[in-house]
């Protein structure tokens, strides 16, 4: 092991492998913009736990940035105030999936043995109970209602969306020839993780995709703007949120229609192990963060069949 090794180094070797493996490339600008800073020049060798206590501490207390779009001559930031209980909440999350990213290209630095020591990094623990206690959905009503409320382009991406649990940029990358009409079912190539899927379509999300292949080009984008061009990231905001208005429907990401679709099969009684499939997951541990209280339950069923069950004039 080189002493001279910073994490700099570190991130740029790890983010090089990642990035050839096909995981996405906005995890550099996460580095860029939260780590490098305060840690980048520091040799890895001379790395303590209370520095990166400090780091992780001072980072929960920044004020939270928004993306911009790429004609921005800055950021856009807002602080947090210290007695909002969710504003904080959600930093400190933000901070933990830091943590996690950082610890990642730490560990496969020690794993390759670049470095020789990972105590440092070990013995760091996340900010406790930072997972919200609700994850947004829509019932198949409010689903409906919801693509009712949209039109054209914007209504594709959202059923899209809601049929396929894909996020935004692996649906806005799908090509014509990623569409397999005999078998019913997409090819996302490219995802958070780097790992490649299939995602079976309903012969709903057959029909939809059906009709947004015909008479294409095989290299052409199959999910597209009214104007034609690919969708590019952020460009459906202001129209989903005035569907979203129309539809009477409280606000939610777009990401939060891939809650939907997870949560919409686990109700309808989906293994977790299929639902992480499909959601590209490496294992169950997420889907069964977010989702398990939504599968059919034997406990449930047999309290609400044995429990004290009341009425009167409430």
């Amino acid at each position: 092991m080189s002493r001279q090794l910073t994490v700099d180094d570190v991130l740029n070797k790890y983010l090089s492998m990642k990035e050839n493996e096909g995981a996405r490339s906005d995890v550099r600008s996460a580095f860029n913009a939260h780590i490098s800073p305060m840690l980048g020049k520091l040799r890895v060798a001379d790395l303590t736990t209370d520095r990166l206590r400090n780091w992780r501490d001072v980072l929960s207390k920044k004020p939270k940035r928004f993306r911009t779009g790429k004609s921005s001559v800055q950021n856009r930031i807002v602080v947090v105030d210290p007695a909002d209980e969710e504003g904080m909440r959600r930093r400190r999350d933000s901070t933990n999936r830091i943590l996690t990213v950082l610890k990642a290209a730490l560990n496969w630095a020690y794993h390759q043995r670049l470095v020789t020591d990972d105590t440092a990094w070990r013995l760091v623990k996340p900010f406790k109970g930072t997972t919200a206690a609700r994850i947004r959905f829509l019932d198949t009503a409010e689903q409906n209602t919801l693509l009712l409320a949209s039109s054209g382009a914007l209504r594709r991406l959202i059923a899209a969306g809601l049929m396929t649990g894909a996020r935004f940029g692996e649906l806005a990358r799908l090509r014509v020839s990623d569409f397999d009409r005999v078998n019913g079912s997409i090819f996302i190539a490219k995802s958070k993780s780097g790992k490649p899927r299939h995602v079976p379509l309903t012969d709903g999300g057959t029909e939809l995709f059906s009709t947004l292949a015909a008479d294409r080009g095989t290299n052409e984008f199959l999910l597209t703007r009214d104007n034609g061009k690919q969708w590019k990231s952020g460009e459906y905001r202001e129209q989903y949120k005035s569907a979203l208005a129309f539809a009477n429907l409280e606000h939610m990401t777009f990401h939060e229609l891939r809650h939907s679709y997870a949560s919409t099969m686990v109700r309808a009684g989906a293994g977790l192990i299929v639902v992480a499939e499909a959601l590209g997951h490496s294992d169950v541990r997420m889907v069964t963060k977010h989702y398990a209280h939504l599968a059919p339950s034997f406990v449930a069923e047999t309290v609400r069949r044995t429990a004290p069950n009341l009425s009167a004039v409430w």
